[in-house]
């Protein structure tokens, strides 16, 4: 008998903790140079794994997250979380810190482990930073063997007993490498790397390597709560660096005539003149809210434009 096509199911599988990111039972690593937001990020993908919201616009699957921190207690971590303006439901987020101790010993955290995974089904555990857990085992973070055969199988061994997943959160060198031994990387079942702007540190490129998924290339803004949010690039954003200096410098000159490599010099804008003049022409009707009014006009030689400002409240009495 023929029977009618089926609604093709959509839904995230059961084995992935955050689609095209994270599996159950792997091992993951966030690594950032200092200062760039990993924790708050960390912090970001918890609530969203605990309420089921999707992260950066992936899928997740809902579980309870077990959150261990280093660097801040669980008093402090609780006020970045309101003024991330994030929330978790009820008996969601668990949290462990160091209580004044060197470091925080897996063996010795074992049982709240036990009983996240056992009695609340948790799956995820962030563990904020490497650097201060102790393994049970002397290595060194830059030898190869150590960080392959000692460090990584401690936390495999909990992802196979418990079924849990980990993300560890790392820091990057100079070079903007993983800090310490290539095992790091070699190791582990993902990498998220986030990336700072030079220019703006507004904006962070998110950046995976992943065993089980396809790379991703996520451009990202932090808001003045420092929450991510996804963008589709810098030139579409709403204001960004470039655009900002821009409508500063035609505002103190109100009107003035220019070609894109004398405006990136004399606004000292850090883009190319012909970047700058995709950005400039994907973004007229963004500039005339600002208050920035663009004619075009080709000379035999070059593109010339001229920008006159008037300030956005005379445009809206208008």
């Amino acid at each position: 008998m023929l029977k009618p096509i089926e609604k093709v199911d959509t839904s995230i599988k059961k084995d992935i903790i955050i689609n095209n990111i994270m599996k159950s039972k792997g091992v993951y690593l966030l690594v950032s140079n200092p200062k760039v937001g990993k924790s708050m990020l960390a912090l970001q993908l918890s609530c969203s794994v605990i309420n089921g919201t999707p992260f950066l616009e992936q899928k997740v699957n809902h579980s309870p997250v077990l959150y261990v921190t280093t660097e801040s207690d669980a008093g402090q971590l609780k006020e970045r979380l309101e003024f991330l303006e994030l929330s978790a439901k009820n008996d969601s987020l668990f949290i462990i810190d160091r209580q004044t101790k060197a470091n925080i010993s897996l063996r010795d955290i074992e049982y709240d482990i036990k009983v996240f995974a056992e009695d609340y089904n948790g799956k995820l555990i962030i563990l904020d930073m490497l650097k201060d857990i102790d393994f049970g085992v002397q290595y060194d973070i830059n030898n190869y063997q150590d960080v392959a055969q000692q460090v990584f199988p401690k936390l495999r061994t909990y992802c196979d007993k418990y079924n849990v997943t980990f993300l560890v959160t790392h820091h990057l060198n100079k070079t903007g490498k993983t800090l310490g031994s290539v095992a790091l990387d070699a190791t582990v079942d993902g990498r998220i790397t986030l990336i700072e702007n030079k220019s703006n540190k507004r904006y962070v490129k998110l950046q995976t390597i992943n065993r089980d998924f396809p790379e991703l290339d996520i451009q990202l803004k932090k808001l003045d709560n420092l929450i991510f949010q996804k963008i589709n690039s810098i030139e579409d954003d709403e204001l960004s660096y470039e655009m900002t200096s821009f409508i500063k410098y035609v505002a103190s000159q109100k009107e003035i005539d220019f070609t894109c490599t004398d405006i990136v010099l004399k606004a000292n804008i850090p883009m190319s003149p012909k970047r700058f003049g995709r950005l400039l022409n994907s973004s007229l009707e963004l500039l005339e809210s600002e208050g920035v009014h663009i004619t075009k006009c080709r000379t035999a030689d070059s593109r010339l434009y001229h920008a006159t400002f008037i300030e956005p409240s005379q445009n809206e009495d208008d």
